[in-house]
């Protein structure tokens, strides 16, 4: 039976988001499968505690994005009976009437615990103690009358903690999308890639660092950069850099290098390493929880403390100094990733979702 599900967002994403790409690839299952979708923006959030001069404005940034365009589309193959809407409000009365509702933020869940129906659920893919959000707010959201859903184990256990019962839906890989072009033995061992984020908790500054005291090791090494933020300003010659790639450049980066570096202090998952191991990308990446989920040290990743240069840079001298060492973190984690398919993620979610 065919049911209409509304994924609530505190906002649209004109760039490249993971959280929001997660969505959207269930979506497109789900309109799929015959069933209505809605992805639903707000405009504005809390607007009777805002001031006036933030009322005028984001009136008007609001008609701005209705006559610009705000569609996911603009960077997602999103599915064309997915149905995007930019709210008024997040208030029930503007929102889609659905069978079921799912938030996706701490902000959003403080509408939907209001919205009149059972049917309401919690997707949690990070720990959002940011935008104004305390580490005593966000955990009250835990405790909302509100079905959990984390992709995580360690995101489940701080619900938990909390009382409350979280189911876990591991996020998944697009097989199709992914893949080997170039053999793990083939790839450029001094060619590094890496995601630039000017978000301070992605921590590029500690791997801009020890990136530099690679380059002293080995003067040939260089560097492919891709992200959805401008260009680095004073970026070094030897960084290449592609602002929001498409599939096949996508692939190309993570198949020509043979390092993939991951440096962030805080990951929900490790979405971007599992696209490296995918390709059969050694990965050096930080020990944050997200990473430990599908990383183990000395096995499919070194994995290094973070905001660590010293420890980072010397674990790309190790792959780069040893072939076999390397070959070998980048089979196992090519191996091990296969067991995060989107179709098995997307088999849970229907089935915690009751369809």
């Amino acid at each position: 039976m065919s049911s209409t599900i509304s994924f609530i967002f505190p906002h649209p994403s004109k760039e490249p988001a993971g959280g929001y790409k997660v969505v959207y690839e269930y979506a497109n299952r789900l309109v799929a499968d015959g069933h209505k979708v809605n992805i639903v923006y707000s405009g504005s959030l809390f607007w009777k505690k805002k001031s006036l001069y933030y009322k005028l404005t984001n009136c008007v940034r609001y008609v701005q994005q209705i006559i610009k365009g705000y569609s996911g589309r603009k960077w997602f193959a999103l599915d064309k009976r997915v149905k995007e809407h930019l709210t008024l409000s997040l208030n029930y009365r503007h929102v889609p009437k659905s069978d079921i509702y799912i938030c996706t933020s701490p902000y959003t869940a403080m509408y939907v615990k209001e919205y009149p129906t059972d049917k309401k659920y919690y997707f949690i893919q990070g720990y959002e103690n940011w935008g104004g959000i305390t580490d005593k707010t966000l955990h009250s959201t835990y405790r909302y009358p509100l079905r959990k859903i984390a992709i995580s184990n360690w995101l489940k256990d701080i619900v938990n903690k909390e009382g409350e019962h979280c189911d876990i839906v591991s996020n998944g890989f697009d097989f199709n999308y992914f893949g080997i072009t170039i053999p793990i033995k083939k790839k450029n061992k001094y060619n590094i890639a890496m995601v630039y984020s000017p978000i301070e908790i992605k921590g590029c500054k500690y791997g801009f660092e020890a990136l530099d005291k690679v380059k002293k090791k080995f003067p040939q090494l260089t560097v492919t950069m891709y992200g959805s933020a401008a260009k680095p300003i004073n970026l070094p010659e030897w960084y290449t850099y592609h602002l929001t790639p498409d599939k096949k450049l996508h692939n190309k980066i993570y198949n020509e290098a043979a390092i993939f570096l991951a440096p962030s202090l805080q990951e929900g998952w490790g979405l971007t390493i599992g696209e490296a191991m995918i390709c059969g990308q050694a990965v050096v990446c930080t020990n944050n929880k997200g990473y430990r989920e599908i990383a183990k040290d000395e096995d499919n990743a070194l994995m290094c403390n973070i905001k660590d240069p010293t420890a980072l840079a010397k674990s790309i001298i190790r792959l780069i100094s040893d072939d076999e060492l390397r070959f070998r973190i980048a089979e196992n984690g090519h191996c091990n990733i296969q067991r995060y398919d989107i179709k098995t993620s997307y088999l849970k979610l229907k089935e915690i979702l009751g369809l």
